[in-house]
């Protein structure tokens, strides 16, 4: 295709930073490059093509704060001002994490991006994973006050996204998505193995553990033919978790 025209367009601040599905790039986003280009139609005539690329820059490093005697005032500096292409994703495919001035992202909006991520690339949820890539962005994951308490009691129900069978927590929070089955058809599906059922409620109950190191999870669920998992979660489970050693 010939390249016809291309437009760069600015976004105002506040910037958002914004990540990639299928890509380890989390970036903040500084502008838009709007490309047209000629694109022959299927009877051989001229037809216009047109996309949209987001333009990013390495994230500021970590915001510093501070109160002076009249304001408060945030400060950020950026590594550099230039800014990077992302010539192998549309503008309209990224996900915004947060804004850049206030590296946040709340329990329950981590839990939307994740399902956004595994519906645009059909990976496995990885909440572990997840929370180490912000944690090197200086991004902070906040829970509400009320997931500090111990005892979590956790409802599990089933989901289907895409092709396959999820468990979920019926309540928002802690957040347990656990890949369960492969869709066969309209009235089958087909279970994995129960061990790596209950492998990934480890590795995600670890990523609680990392908030609150005394939690003790109790399973229960509305679907009988779910009961056997509940059950072999509440036996096994706060038994074979390492807890994080709080006095390092």
């Amino acid at each position: 295709m010939k390249i016809i025209n291309t437009h760069y367009i600015p976004l105002a601040e506040p910037h958002n930073i914004i990540m990639a599905p299928g890509e380890d790039a989390i970036a903040e986003q500084i502008g838009v490059l709007s490309v047209i280009e000629e694109a022959p139609t299927e009877d051989g005539g001229y037809g216009i093509k047109t996309h949209e690329h987001p333009v990013t820059r390495q994230l500021p490093p970590t915001i510093i704060e501070k109160d002076d005697k009249h304001n408060y005032t945030v400060m950020a500096t950026v590594a550099k001002a230039e800014g990077d292409i992302w010539w192998h994703v549309e503008n309209t495919d990224c996900l915004m994490v947060c804004p850049v001035a206030k590296r946040v992202i709340h329990s329950f909006q981590l839990n939307l991006l994740m399902m956004s991520l595994m519906a645009h690339t059909g990976d496995d949820y990885d909440p572990m994973g997840m929370m180490e890539r912000f944690k090197e962005c200086g991004i902070k994951v906040v829970w509400p006050d009320n997931v500090k308490e111990n005892h979590q009691e956790i409802i599990l129900t089933n989901m289907n996204i895409g092709d396959k069978m999820y468990l979920q927590s019926y309540i928002a929070q802690p957040l347990f998505l656990v890949y369960f089955a492969d869709v066969v058809d309209d009235t089958h599906i087909q279970p994995i193995d129960d061990d790596d059922i209950f492998f990934e409620f480890v590795n995600q109950a670890r990523a609680m553990l990392e908030i609150n190191p005394k939690y003790d999870f109790h399973f229960t669920t509305i679907d009988k033919q779910l009961d056997y998992i509940a059950e072999r979660l509440n036996e096994e489970l706060n038994n074979y978790l390492e807890r994080p050693d709080e006095s390092e």
